[in-house]
């Protein structure tokens, strides 16, 4: 019974584990996602995917490991895997401790709107490398 429980409720992930974002790149796909992610995703993760709020994470760093692996193999793997992970954070959301931080939107946008948001997200200028985190700047407050 434990094991069908945890197949269960990785199945979605794994499903999607296979296939990598098929809009990667299109044009017409950036644009859907430029409008899906203004309508639904801008209020957290900011304006044209570059100004999150403090509880939504920048989603241009997604990729930022898989941009500096060399082998690019390896690299589209990297990119499979953040695929992947994008997708099942979509469509199940972001819950921690009971408290509702993304919610689930599988039952809002469809799939080829979601990898419309990705290949949007990843067409925008890269984020800023952070010189220090949130809590060194907490600790030099000291």
């Amino acid at each position: 019974m434990h094991r069908l429980f945890l197949l269960l409720l990785f199945l979605p992930f794994a499903v999607c584990a296979t296939e990598p974002n098929p809009s990667r790149g299109d044009p017409a796909a950036i644009d859907l996602g430029r409008q899906v992610f203004q309508a639904n995703c801008a209020r957290c993760h900011g304006a044209e995917a570059t100004q999150p709020s403090a509880e939504a994470p920048d989603l241009r760093r997604l990729n930022a490991f898989c941009q500096q692996l060399k082998d690019s193999a390896l690299q589209a793997r990297c990119l499979q895997d953040v695929d992947s992970y994008f997708m099942m954070a979509v469509n199940t959301g972001k819950i921690r401790a009971g408290i509702v931080y993304m919610p689930p939107w599988r039952d809002v946008l469809t799939a080829q709107e979601i990898w419309a948001v990705r290949s949007f997200v990843e067409s925008r200028p890269p984020a800023a490398p952070r010189l220090k985190t949130s809590v060194d700047i907490d600790h030099a407050a000291y």
